[in-house]
C-alpha cells in the first residue's frame, strides 16, 4: 500500500528536498522519511491499512501534517506547508 504524494508551498508551487514522515499512525510505522523530488513528489509504504499522520517539513517554510486512510489501494495525497514563520 503505496502512499504517493506531492509537497507544494502556499503559492502552489512544487517544494524539492522536503521530507515526509509518518507522524503517528493505528500501527508501528517505520522511523524513515521520504525526501521530495525537483517535482515535490514522494512514495511512502504503509506497513497495514489504517489511519496514519503523516508530517512534512523542508528549508524557508513551516511544518504540516495531514491525515490519510489507507485502505488496501495506492492512495494519492497533497501536502502544503506554509510560509516559515517570521522571526
Amino acid at each position: 500500500m503505496l502512499i504517493r504524494g506531492t509537497v507544494t508551498g502556499a503559492d502552489g508551487e512544487p517544494i524539492e528536498w522536503a521530507t515526509v514522515w509518518f507522524a503517528s499512525g493505528d500501527h508501528p510505522t517505520p522511523d524513515i522519511a521520504a525526501v521530495t523530488d525537483a517535482a515535490g513528489a514522494f512514495t511512502l509504504t504503509a506497513p497495514a491499512p489504517g489511519t496514519y499522520r503523516l508530517g512534512s517539513n523542508a528549508e524557508a517554510h513551516g511544518p504540516a501534517e495531514v491525515t490519510v486512510e489507507v485502505t488496501d489501494r495506492d492512495i494519492d495525497v497533497a501536502i502544503t506547508l506554509p510560509p516559515a514563520p517570521s522571526a
